[in-house]
C-alpha cells in the first residue's frame, strides 16, 4: 500500500504556517532535494536544497516579522497558486507591505519550484473619489 500524498490545499496550508512560523527547517521540508526558487525581477535562480534554504534565511531575516496574510489559493495536484499580503519591517524598523502571488510547483506531494512575484502594496482608493 502506498503512501498517501498530501492534497494540495492541506499542503499550501502547512506550508505558508511554516513561513509564518519563520522555520526554514519546516519549510524545507516540503521541497525535493533538486528544488529551485526565484523572485521574479532578479535574474538568479536558486538551485537545490541548500542554496534555497540559505535564500529563504536571508528573506526571512531581512524582514523582521515578516507575515503572510492568505489572500486567495487555488491549485490542482501538479501545483498551486497562493496570494498573499506580505507586512513586515525593514532592518531600521520602517514597515512594509507587499502583494505577492507564487506560483508552486508540485511532484508527489513536494514542491519543486517556487517562483514568487511582489509589489509594492497600493494605498486603498478613496470610494468617495472613485
Amino acid at each position: 500500500m502506498s503512501s498517501a500524498v498530501p492534497s494540495w490545499k492541506d499542503l499550501a496550508t502547512r506550508y505558508n504556517a511554516a513561513w509564518n512560523a519563520h522555520d526554514v527547517p519546516a519549510i524545507m521540508a516540503f521541497h525535493v532535494d533538486d528544488t529551485s526558487y526565484q523572485r521574479h525581477g532578479i535574474p538568479k535562480v536558486y538551485r537545490g536544497k541548500e542554496a534555497v534554504a540559505e535564500q529563504f534565511a536571508k528573506d526571512i531575516s531581512g524582514l523582521p516579522g515578516i507575515h503572510f496574510e492568505p489572500v486567495a489559493l487555488y491549485g490542482s495536484d501538479d501545483h498551486f497558486v497562493s496570494e498573499s499580503i506580505i507586512t513586515a519591517t525593514t532592518a531600521n524598523g520602517e514597515p512594509v507591505r507587499m502583494e505577492l502571488v507564487d506560483v508552486i510547483t508540485l511532484r508527489d506531494g513536494k514542491v519543486v519550484s517556487k517562483s514568487s512575484y511582489f509589489v509594492t502594496s497600493r494605498p486603498p482608493r478613496d470610494k468617495a473619489a472613485a
